[in-house]
């Protein structure tokens, strides 16, 4: 009778121990069903793009699909999208580029809103660069 609860017992640290290991090494990605959003609608469009600038700095109200970007937008900078799809690092590349390019001082205003003590943002725009 002892033998069989010890093989059962080692048995279920095993299974839980596989799981924990399965578990521990598989990549987490951030949800892909925006993956296919329309990009270049937003980084061709000046005002949609100010929109989006306005909700990501809480100066304006946000899109359903703006708020779940602007939740995510803090740990995809401090992480440096290591939760990112590369579909998510191709749109972050874009998305930043077209900030950069066409809301230059909005842009710095966001920098310090989402890494206000200037650890991470430099470190994440190395990351996208080459999506």
């Amino acid at each position: 009778m002892t033998d069989s609860r010890s093989v059962v017992k080692i048995s279920l640290f095993l299974q839980a121990f596989c799981l924990m290991f399965v578990l521990g090494t598989q990549q987490k990605f951030y949800d892909s069903k925006y993956d296919y959003f329309d990009i270049d609608s937003l980084v061709q469009n000046p005002r949609l793009l100010r929109n989006y600038m306005d909700c990501f700095l809480d100066k304006g109200p946000c899109t359903p699909i703006g708020r779940v970007f602007k939740i995510a937008l803090p740990e995809v900078i401090a992480t440096s999208c290591s939760k990112c799809t590369p579909a998510q690092r191709s749109f972050a590349k874009r998305t930043f580029g077209a900030f950069r390019r066409d809301l230059p001082e909005l842009n710095e205003e966001l920098k310090k809103h989402l890494d206000p003590g200037n650890k991470h943002f430099d470190k994440f725009e190395k990351t996208i660069v080459n999506a």
